[in-house]
């Protein structure tokens, strides 16, 4: 059944309906979502998971291959063109990272379009792959799990399968470990429900000998980075010695999740199929300062300003919801730090149980080298804002996907 049939028998079927409201959460991760859970569970046909997620892996493709493309092969140029810092880009290898990220989505008739693509192994949502377990595992469910042969893929599995095996630590920077504590203590859940203990560490607490890193004494064997360039520059030293520890993802996975970095595609020479890749996923993107002014002031409602490195709806500002002089000032504003702007994407509005307003989701997009890696669902009213953001906006919901 496609995703919209799936939904619509969820739908007609009361019984269904008390399904979220009555999941068994493990502790860890009830405490940071059980308060905030969406009215219903959402549904994918896995051939539409995995078709876009192919186009994804191709988009990405497109996305590392910029700097050859426009600056030489010099990642430096890349990265000062991004708007990049320069002792941030400094800790950056030039290699190609690999293919980890969520790419956030809107649904938009038939298909999808792309808001961002996040990329790298520091990504929000993950553990939500223990809601769509709980889903599936419901009493409530079974029936309809078994008439629809419906299943779920948990991103915090793909993470895992994507490092070798050993000590892992994931591993933050600056007391951030202690301000998302509950966070990552969920993470920590979830490994272990699946099999994996998992350290928690900062990267000022490493020590590094014969080029191995070391969390509080005991070796490691891979790091799963959670911290940003921004927070290891001066801090990096020891981290970057240790060539025999996994760094997964390395910090250069950060510079291919910039916004701007969508913003260089249209200005890259592409052929006809990689233009209508570009074109069926990307809205209008541009960097602000590429774009004239009083273009960007005069389509207030059909424009959205994004700061370049920010995440987590942070610095993002929608035309729409400000007049004409809260956007000129906002527009001024943003041109003075790194900056694009995007046309407004008006996704198709998703039905709740018992709920005649529309909702506003994104559809968070893991993907990983094997393909499909799960979802991240968040979900709101959608007059409660135009940022769909788990931290930014507490009237934001959070689901889990089945996939048959």
């Amino acid at each position: 059944m496609c995703r919209v049939d799936l939904t619509r028998a969820f739908l007609a079927d009361e019984s269904l309906h008390g399904t979220m409201a009555d999941l068994d959460l493990p502790p860890a991760l009830d405490a940071v979502y059980g308060h905030r859970l969406a009215p219903r569970p959402f549904f994918l046909p896995r051939t539409e998971a995995d078709r876009v997620a192919h186009d994804l892996r191709r988009f990405y493709d497109l996305l590392l291959d910029l700097p050859h493309r426009l600056f030489d092969g010099s990642l430096t140029r890349c990265a000062e063109a991004l708007g990049v810092p320069p002792q941030e880009a400094a800790l950056m290898s030039a290699e190609p990272p690999p293919f980890h990220g969520r790419a956030d989505l809107y649904r938009v008739g038939d298909g999808f379009r792309l808001l961002e693509f996040n990329s790298g192994s520091q990504l929000g949502g993950t553990d939500l792959g223990d809601i769509a377990r709980a889903v599936h595992e419901s009493p409530t469910m079974r029936g309809f799990v078994a008439k629809h042969d419906l299943d779920y893929v948990h991103p915090v599995e793909k993470l895992l399968r994507a490092t070798k095996n050993g000590a892992i630590a994931f591993l933050e920077a600056g007391g951030v470990l202690t301000k998302f504590a509950k966070g990552f203590a969920s993470l920590q859940e979830s490994c272990r429900r699946l099999g994996t203990e998992i350290l928690l560490g900062e990267l000022e607490n490493l020590t590094e000998r014969n080029g191995h890193l070391y969390l509080n004494g005991t070796k490691l064997d891979v790091v799963v980075r959670f911290f940003s360039p921004a927070q290891a520059v001066g801090k990096a030293e020891t981290f970057l010695k240790a060539t025999k520890t996994e760094i997964y993802t390395p910090l250069s996975s950060y510079l291919y999740g910039y916004k701007s970095t969508l913003a260089l595609l249209p200005t890259a020479e592409l052929d006809d199929d990689e233009r209508s890749l570009v074109d069926r996923l990307l809205p209008w993107t541009r960097k602000l300062e590429d774009v004239d002014r009083d273009h960007v002031r005069a389509n207030r409602v059909n424009l959205v300003l994004k700061a370049s490195g920010e995440f987590a709806g942070t610095g993002v500002h929608a035309g729409w919801l400000h007049d004409d002089r809260e956007w000129k000032a906002l527009v001024d504003d943003c041109a003075r730090k790194p900056h694009v702007v995007q046309e407004r994407v008006r996704p198709v509005l998703d039905v709740m149980p018992d709920d005649d307003r529309g909702w506003l989701t994104t559809w968070g997009w893991f993907v990983t080298e094997e393909g499909f890696a799960g979802m991240s669902i968040r979900t709101m009213p959608h007059e409660a804002g135009a940022v769909v953001s788990y931290g930014g906006n507490p009237d934001t919901r959070v689901s889990g996907l089945l996939v048959g």
